[in-house]
């Protein structure tokens, strides 16, 4: 059966409905009754629930409110395993244009071809490539439509199949659930998985399963998008947490943690006894449910031991049954209803029929066993917080941090990594905690900022500061250097080529990250250097929060903080006989002259351009006096310690600091300097443990090493 009908299709799926999709339900349902380009190209990431939208469709003609205009439709989906199967290219082509001429016969059908790139690709490699030529061909008529589906990384290579696709199919990108809409979903199918793993879902497990599959996009393993991401990590938790608690009951744990904690002698001889009580109850009802394994699969082997000895008579009745009078019997048994048994196979049969029955009654029992051992198990949000750890190799305390107190906490964490930079800092970190906590709508990414300031000040670690206390993670932030689209065609690296030039089908650089990564931050690394034409491009990120890419896909930037940095006024920040007032105004004004005002405009009416100050001497010694602290946190649980004095560190400063360089110079000489002395040490003394004493010399300009063992 090549085509399968949608009363039968959707009978694969018990109990299925579709949630949190009813605006692209109707949107679907409005361009299939539409009379030109009424058929649809349905795209999306993977584990979007693309599949799920047209099985919506053949669910909602069994709703009594949907209109008949849908009703009437036929649904066929095609199945291309069974269709391609045979791999003879001629029976294959006779069979597909058979199916055309059925749905050109039936009307208002609608064939759904569930994996696109798939089926193109198998029709090539039969010879049978005119098949979506074919396919157009007969759609043209008006006769029935078609339903692509293709996940959006393959979504090129089907766009330039045929170059009637475009006008032919109407593209539709079913974009990932947010808000209610996510969570009904996710919370329906935890329903499906708390059945499959006999043990409930706390709704706050739920809620952290979509929470922190949301903020962090990079965890390998899940799903490329919501809801399977949120739906993956539910599966994976219960199924760590099931194998974790029938090897220990929680009860179990617990009661030995109170009696640990205790220093009550009666409590603790309570406690003791609840304990004996719960092993010894756990332990026979660990054993009941192994007993009814065990008869399961003796009894299973058993039933296969019996199949196998019917083959074995029946092979041996058909080798005796060759003489004449043998054949005329067995001619007689076959007009019978259902033929006839030797004795020795009925008996064998019914054997079989007992077992099953059984095997029935003790599946049954062990059902039983196995949900009363799950009765008092739940899954809560620790489990799933816990999961995710595993699979992100996030720590469970970062995950576990409060959101609400990291973004109080905002600022004094910035001001612990950026210094010199107060006012900035708080400017930034209370637009960050409008954007996070105002429900106000506006248009337009999160946030955007522009940071102007000599290099080495921090405003490249502003950004990396801010994706660690914002999102949880620095690989939140996606780094563009900009000196990358300098010539023209620069906006087709960014958004993606024409139709027919080369590239068309790697799509564009900016709307594929933001697709795969739409929450985070972006920084673009010295504007200046970028083609103007590539300006026009942030004209409508900045105030529409949205790009269309080359084949006609929306990404959404709403989530999305973008840092844009310039070094527009360098030549003003770096000059010493000018205050940072002057040098800011003067900067000011050479970034009028260069960008146009809509584009400055764009930056919260220029309240969110940013100058960076020039560091005194007193942060970069800062600066420096952390950076060995970090060295002292590294290698302190090895045994050594580094020290400095802080008047060796204000000499050295004097003596290399580089207005030029900036902040990143100093740390540099350390890295350069400093640490080779310490790990030549280490590696040739691996057994040492000590104090390395480092003494500036004002002659060799550098650090003279000594190492002190301790005994």
């Amino acid at each position: 059966m090549y085509l399968v009908r949608g009363r039968e299709y959707l009978s694969q799926y018990p109990n299925f409905t579709l949630v949190g999709r009813e605006h692209d339900l109707e949107r679907i349902s409005s361009i299939l009754i539409r009379k030109s380009s009424n058929s649809l190209l349905l795209t999306g990431p993977a584990g979007v629930g693309v599949s799920m939208l047209t099985l919506g469709l053949q669910a909602a003609k069994n709703n009594p409110d949907t209109p008949f205009d849908l009703i009437v439709k036929k649904l066929f989906w095609l199945n291309c395993d069974a269709l391609f199967s045979s791999g003879d290219s001629t029976k294959i082509n006779n069979e597909f244009q058979s199916i055309l001429k059925k749905l050109m016969q039936t009307p208002e059908s609608v064939l759904i071809i569930t994996d696109t790139a798939n089926f193109l690709e198998a029709a090539h490699n039969t010879g049978n490539a005119h098949f979506i030529n074919a396919l157009n061909n007969a759609d043209k008529s008006n006769n029935f439509q078609v339903i692509l589906e293709v996940r959006d990384d393959k979504l090129s290579s089907v766009l330039k199949a045929s170059t009637n696709m475009p006008e032919l199919y109407t593209l539709y990108d079913v974009k990932e659930p947010a808000g209610d809409n996510l969570n009904s979903i996710v919370t329906t199918v935890a329903k499906e998985l708390s059945a499959y793993h006999k043990i409930e879902v706390d709704k706050d497990a739920i809620d952290e399963a979509i929470h922190l599959t949301c903020k962090y996009r990079d965890s390998l393993g899940l799903g490329g998008a919501q809801p399977q991401r949120a739906i993956s990590l539910l599966d994976r938790a219960l199924a760590s947490y099931r194998q974790l608690t029938h090897k220990q009951h929680p009860k179990i744990a617990e009661l030995m943690g109170k009696i640990e904690k205790s220093t009550n002698e009666t409590e603790q001889h309570d406690l003791r006894q609840q304990l004996e009580q719960w092993q010894q109850d756990w332990q026979k009802l660990k054993s009941e449910i192994s007993k009814t394994y065990q008869y399961q699969r003796d009894a299973e082997t058993l039933r296969f031991k019996l199949q196998d000895e019917i083959t074995q008579l029946q092979k041996e009745e058909d080798n005796n049954n060759k003489n004449s009078e043998s054949v005329a019997i067995k001619t007689f048994a076959q007009l019978t209803a259902g033929g006839f048994d030797s004795p020795e196979v009925a008996k064998l049969k019914e054997k079989i029929r007992q077992i099953d029955a059984e095997i029935a009654q003790n599946n049954e029992q062990h059902q039983k066993l196995v949900m009363i051992a799950n009765k008092d198990l739940r899954l809560n949000r620790q489990e799933v917080i816990a999961e995710f750890s595993k699979v992100s190799g996030i720590s469970v305390n970062k995950l576990d941090e409060n959101e609400v107190e990291n973004l109080i906490n905002l600022e004094a964490n910035l001001l612990s990594r950026i210094f010199g930079q107060d006012n900035i800092i708080k400017h930034v970190a209370n637009s960050v905690k409008v954007a996070k906590v105002d429900t106000l709508e506006e248009s337009g990414p999160a946030m955007s900022y522009l940071f102007l300031g000599p290099s080495g000040v921090g405003k490249t670690e502003m950004a990396k500061a801010l994706a660690e206390y914002v999102y949880g993670d620095e690989k939140s932030l996606v780094r563009f250097d900009m000196s990358e689209y300098m010539e023209k065609h620069a906006v087709a690296k960014l958004i993606g080529a024409p139709p027919g030039y080369e590239g068309f089908e790697a799509g564009g650089i900016l709307t594929n990250s933001v697709r795969t990564k739409p929450v985070g931050i972006y920084l673009f690394d010295e504007i200046e250097k970028a083609h103007p034409d590539v300006f026009n491009i942030f004209l409508q990120i900045l105030s529409d929060g949205r790009l269309t890419d080359n084949v006609g896909r929306t990404v959404d930037f709403s989530d999305i903080m973008i840092i844009m940095t310039s070094n527009i006024g360098q030549s003003y920040y770096l000059d010493p006989n000018l205050s940072d007032e002057a040098a800011c105004e003067l900067a000011t004004n050479e970034l009028n002259n260069t960008y146009r005002s809509e584009l400055l405009n764009r930056f919260n009416g220029r309240e969110n351009i940013l100058h960076f100050k020039r560091l005194p001497m007193e942060v970069i010694k800062r600066i420096i006096r952390r950076e060995i602290d970090k060295l002292n946190q590294s290698y302190s649980p090895r045994g050594y310690t580094i020290e400095i004095k802080d008047s060796c560190i204000s000499t050295f400063c004097n003596d290399h600091y580089d207005i030029i360089r900036g902040a990143r110079g100093l740390p540099g000489y350390i890295k350069t300097n400093v640490r080779p002395f310490i790990v030549n040490h280490i590696l040739q003394n691996p057994h040492d443990q000590g104090v390395f004493k480092a003494i500036y010399n004002q002659q060799t300009h550098g650090f003279d090493m000594k190492f002190y063992k301790i005994r």
